[in-house]
């Protein structure tokens, strides 16, 4: 909007000097006739001032189209960049996002062999300390055994 503002103020300003020039040429030839050299020198240096009028309104629309382009490449490539950014952020929470629902799917599916294997664990446990028990009690039986007949043997 600056560029195109300043484009029309710009153009309307060399527009104006045109005018400008061009009312006062003719007011010149006019009120005071000159000879016909005087002339020609008078509107070749009108027309010089006129052309290096439009020679800076030219320079000046390409140098700030130039400052427009910048900016706006300028602008193109920070949005890209954010772009990008976002998108790998967004990537990264997909991935764990799916790798989370992919655990808890997997946890829950697993919960009944986990909670069986926990039961087996444990009755697997109460056995073997059955069987200690029971070593334990046969071998007191045994002592206590050996022990009777060791008595009875004495007596």
């Amino acid at each position: 909007m600056e560029y195109a503002q300043s484009t029309l103020d710009n153009g309307i300003e060399v527009l104006k000097s045109h005018a400008e020039d061009t009312r006062h040429l003719i007011q010149e030839l006019v009120e005071q006739p000159k000879p016909q050299q005087e002339v020609f020198q008078t509107v070749v240096n009108t027309a010089l001032a006129a052309q290096e009028r439009n020679v800076k309104f030219a320079q000046s629309m390409l140098q700030n189209g130039t400052q427009v382009l910048k900016a706006h490449a300028e602008s193109t490539r920070d949005l890209v960049q954010t772009l990008a950014e976002q998108s790998r952020k967004q990537q990264e929470a997909f991935q764990t996002l799916a790798r989370e629902s992919f655990n808890t799917y997997r946890d829950f599916m697993t919960a009944p062999f986990s909670y069986y294997q926990q039961t087996l664990e444990t009755a697997e446990s109460a056995a073997w300390r059955g069987v200690e028990a029971a070593q334990h009690i046969t071998r007191e039986g045994v002592a206590a055994a050996q022990k009777a007949t060791r008595q009875v043997n004495t007596k």
